[in-house]
């Protein structure tokens, strides 16, 4: 008798196909389940398995305890969504006993006394709706004020194009040191770099510390057993007591400060130093700025230096006396051309307001003392 081969069955077939987890199949299945969800809600809340006020309860909770996994508008307004639903106060107290006397006793009581929480609860809800509105209104006017501040936002300059302080001696480090000695306090040198001012002024008899936002800068001050920190001058005044600092140094990338942080810079060295302190200031001039910067730092950075007289202008404002001013660095003006050329005049006043306006000294040290 003839063997018949076993029939192979036919494969199975996949009724449903490829499984489609592309963006838009996952966003329809998420509708989906977010519709179910709905719909459970919906049927629960018709049977009476939700209690009145569960829901308010658990979105409180949520709002509590849950993580802040929104940020900036969405959580704005994921916030005033639960304020609008908190805003509404329900009188329909849950009647519901385990004994058929219980149930007729709260029902008694909700009818009797609901004509008077009614009233009450009217005007709450009338007041929580206008907190409510007040909200909103914030809420437009914050956002419109982002839309505002991003629309003015310029990019932000590269670490690594900040110049660093430079290591040595340069020509207004004895002035400095001048300036300070005989104060009896600590001396803090803002952006110290390697330290080369700081061991001059304790040479000089000060007590002196130094601050940079660069950690690599002030490896060397730190090998020679300075006291530096790796910390902005900013950061570092925040930290400091009033009044307890008797110089300070300013120097480094404080010149070109956004102007809020020049601001803010103002404030702290006036109630860090004490009375009598001494504040010694070295900036580039404008001039210096406009025609030896990198063009990147030029057009990145979040402020430019200031004209003395503007320094001196700002801090007589908060008490401070200068009492020297000192130009140096690089001098790139042009020298006038001699009187027996015949267009002397016309050319040496050209020259006079190219001077002025693009050339002269590349840096200044402004020294002032604080009297109130």
């Amino acid at each position: 008798m003839p063997s018949v081969a076993p029939i192979e069955p036919d494969p199975p077939v996949d009724p449903v196909g490829p499984v489609d987890t592309g963006p838009a199949a996952r966003a329809r299945y998420l509708d989906e389940v977010m519709a179910e969800i709905d719909a459970e809600v919906r049927r629960r809340r018709a049977s009476g398995d939700l209690p009145a006020g569960l829901e308010r309860e658990l979105d409180e909770l949520f709002l509590e305890f849950s993580p802040v996994g929104l940020h900036g508008r969405a959580r704005l307004r994921e916030t005033l969504a639960l304020v609008d639903g908190s805003a509404y106060v329900d009188t329909a107290v849950p009647v519901a006993s385990q004994k058929a006397v219980g149930s007729y006793v709260k029902r008694l009581i909700r009818k009797a006394i609901g004509w008077y929480v009614g009233f009450i609860v009217h005007q709450i809800v009338r007041f929580a709706w206008s907190v409510s509105r007040m909200f909103h209104v914030v809420v437009d006017h914050v956002e419109d004020l982002e839309a505002a501040v991003e629309s003015q936002r310029t990019p932000e300059l590269p670490a690594s194009a900040v110049p660093v302080a430079g290591p040595g001696w340069s020509w207004w480090s004895g002035a400095a040191v001048d300036a300070l000695a005989g104060v009896g306090g600590r001396v803090l040198h803002a952006e110290c770099g390697d330290g080369t001012l700081l061991d001059a002024l304790i040479a000089g008899g000060a007590d002196a510390y130094g601050v940079d936002p660069t950690e690599s800068v002030i490896e060397p001050a730190i090998d020679r057993g300075l006291d530096v920190r790796a910390e902005s001058v900013l950061g570092h005044l925040e930290v400091v007591a009033d009044e307890a600092l008797s110089g300070i140094v300013l120097s480094g990338s404080i010149q070109w400060l956004h102007p809020n942080e020049r601001d803010r810079l103002e404030t702290l060295v006036t109630s860090r130093l004490a009375i009598d302190g001494v504040l010694v200031l070295h900036s580039a001039t404008p001039e210096s700025w406009t025609a030896g910067s990198s063009h990147l730092i030029s057009d990145l950075a979040p402020g430019r230096p200031l004209h003395a007289g503007t320094w001196s202008h700002l801090l007589a404002q908060r008490g401070f006396r200068p009492t020297a001013l000192l130009y140096g660095g690089e001098d790139r003006r042009l020298d006038q051309v001699a009187p027996s050329n015949a267009d002397a005049d016309a050319i040496n006043a050209a020259i006079d307001v190219v001077n002025t306006l693009l050339l002269g000294p590349g840096e200044y040290l402004l020294v002032a003392v604080r009297e109130r």
